[in-house]
């Protein structure tokens, strides 16, 4: 008599073994930064082949930022809900970013190997890369127009997500990270938003 899979258990256990997959390259990242997240050690700590890894993803790289950004989702939905109420749009966005910061200068070694991994100009790695931009212009667009933003709130919001980029990654490569990326970004905040209310 054959037996069906059960395909409901081969997916809660493919579902397990992504996010071992996910949680190894994350401590790796932390522990050793980018040279560390290699396919020998992911597989070791994760409990995986090499050939299942490479079965939910094209790459160490795409590996790497996915870890990063399922772990950053929810945290940065908590940053932009815990925002606090009554304030303007600046000074919401003000807010968020001094919330943000704290969160990736606390976990630089992740921060500097995401970064290398979303610079490595590697194909299979674009769209991993363009989700990774989406979370972020996200996370501003909430706190810029909570309720129902407009086309100029959306705007606003993708050159905030390009200009933390280059902020994040000016600070991530230099070899004394003096820069802060929070001036930076509040420079650009000062000059957006007085830009907008100067054109309304």
């Amino acid at each position: 008599m054959t037996t069906t899979p059960d395909l409901s258990s081969n997916a809660i256990a493919a579902a397990r073994a992504r996010r071992r997959m996910l949680n190894a390259a994350l401590e790796l990242a932390a522990q050793g930064g980018y040279e560390a997240v290699q396919v020998r050690h992911v597989s070791e700590r994760a409990g995986v082949s090499s050939r299942t890894i490479y079965a939910h993803f094209p790459s160490l790289d795409s590996l790497l930022i996915v870890a990063v950004v399922e772990q950053a989702r929810p945290l940065y939905r908590h940053l932009a809900d815990a925002v606090p109420e009554g304030l303007t749009p600046a000074e919401r966005v003000d807010e968020l970013i001094g919330r943000l910061t704290d969160t990736i200068t606390k976990h630089r070694p992740i921060t500097v190997a995401l970064i290398r991994a979303l610079h490595g100009g590697k194909p299979d790695v674009a769209p991993y890369v363009d989700d990774f931009g989406a979370t972020i212009r996200t996370m501003f667009l909430t706190a810029i127009a909570p309720d129902a933003p407009t086309e100029r709130d959306r705007a606003t919001a993708a050159v905030l997500e390009s200009v933390w980029f280059h902020a994040v990654v000016s600070w991530a490569t230099s070899p004394e990270p003096t820069i802060d990326p929070a001036d930076t970004m509040r420079r650009a905040v000062g000059a957006l938003f007085d830009a907008n209310h100067a054109s309304e």
